[in-house]
């Protein structure tokens, strides 16, 4: 006798049984219809159970797998409608089966190559930007100490692109080898200002600290005695700070004076040998007199500047235009740079205006100590002639402009006798 497996069929109607009287009367009414259905199917296939118990044990099987195939799809259709019954749930729409989707073959088209960043093409030369922080830097996605940065013989200003040696470590980072004459136009310089040698002087009452001048007489603190900044001793532990020391105050100059400064944080403590006053200064040396110091001066100032630009940097704003006949009378281009409010002149200017000109006067009796190392600094960045005028005069920018055009030293000799004019 062969048998429909029907297990399914009644579980889903089970499952579509609702538990009011008329889903259960429904229910008994489709299990009954069922069962006339079954055994309508039953008799039909009897005559063939017959043939197929005859045939031999292998035919036998090949024809169970046959007899075992859901019956007609009209029969599976009728019967599958009384068993699911009515139904609270909407009958979802039946789709049709079809051949699984053959999707075309696309090429794929090759991306288009990334531009390479002006960092990246740095970096390709080991050389990349730095980012000065208050203390230290970040140099390469790496941060760089204060002490390292302070070994160097040159400074390391925020912005400033610097050749790496990977070959060589300092601290187990690669060492810093220069300063480059590169820079990237879209980057915008910090500005840090920095309090150098400020004394730490206790605040009574009270166990902070607090620094009021500097010992250069050139800061924020200086410019009036109530500028004072608090530094609180618990925000820097290990260093174990006292009244007596010497440091380096840094901070972000946003155009808040006082308000920045206060927020700033200490860069460098000093060494007691770094600002000792107290010792007692070394002899000069004996200088031995040189014969024939007579020097062909006016030979020498005889030169042409074939309308190349002399930068000239001093602290005494009222002579600047004065200058200017001095450069034009030997066919140069002179351009002035004002530096008697040292706050004013950052690194990233002095950097532009050295980078603009052929040759480099730095003008010393008015200017801060800072500027001429930076000028003297950069100078050598874009290699370019600089020479040192002791005074701000016509003679002695005209004499320095001489020295740079020649190659001679940058400073006069002390057979020079200027005058200030």
């Amino acid at each position: 006798m062969k048998i429909y497996d029907y297990r399914q069929e009644l579980i889903d109607l089970l499952e579509n049984t609702g538990d009011d009287q008329r889903s259960l009367q429904q229910t008994l009414r489709s299990l009954s219809t069922v069962i006339n259905i079954l055994n309508h199917y039953d008799d039909q296939g009897t005559e063939n159970d017959h043939h197929y118990e005859k045939k031999p044990a292998k035919h036998r099987y090949q024809a169970r797998q046959r007899n075992e195939q859901p019956i007609s799809s009209t029969a599976r259709h009728t019967l599958h409608s009384l068993l699911t019954g009515p139904s609270n749930q909407p009958k979802a729409a039946s789709t049709p089966r079809t051949a699984p989707d053959v999707k075309a073959h696309v090429p794929v088209k090759p991306e288009a190559p990334k531009e390479i960043s002006a960092e990246e093409r740095l970096a390709a030369d080991n050389m990349y930007l730095v980012h000065r922080k208050l203390s230290g830097a970040e140099i390469n996605h790496r941060y760089y100490s204060e002490a390292i940065l302070h070994q160097l013989h040159f400074p390391v200003e925020d912005g400033d692109i610097v050749e790496l040696d990977p070959h060589q470590l300092v601290r187990g980072l690669p060492s810093i080898r220069r300063v480059t004459s590169d820079h990237l136009d879209d980057y915008e310089p910090v500005k840090i200002n920095v309090i150098e040698y400020a004394e730490l002087r206790p605040v009574p009452g009270s166990d902070v600290l607090q620094i009021a001048s500097t010992m250069k007489g050139d800061s924020i603190l200086d410019q009036a005695p109530a500028n004072t900044v608090v530094v609180d001793p618990f925000k820097y532990p290990g260093r174990d700070l006292k009244a007596g020391m010497v440091i380096d105050f840094a901070y972000f100059d946003h155009g808040n004076g006082l308000k920045d400064a206060s927020a700033g944080s200490i860069r460098w403590i000093h060494e007691k040998q770094d600002y000792d006053t107290t010792r007692q200064p070394a002899k000069p040396k004996t200088v031995k007199k040189v014969t024939n110091t007579k020097h062909d001066y006016e030979k020498k100032l005889d030169y042409d500047l074939k309308q190349r630009t002399v930068l000239v940097i001093t602290g005494v704003r009222d002579k600047v235009q004065g200058l200017k006949p001095v450069i034009s009378k030997h066919h140069g281009v002179f351009h002035g740079l004002d530096a008697s409010a040292e706050e004013k002149v950052s690194s990233s200017k002095i950097k532009r205006e050295i980078r603009d000109a052929d040759f480099v006067i730095v003008c010393i009796d008015a200017i801060h100590h800072r500027i001429s190392q930076l000028a003297n600094h950069h100078a050598k960045r874009y290699d370019k002639p600089l020479a040192i005028a002791n005074v701000t005069s016509n003679m002695a920018v005209e004499r320095a402009v001489g020295r740079a055009l020649n190659g001679d030293p940058a400073y006069a000799t002390s057979s020079e006798k200027i005058s200030q004019n």
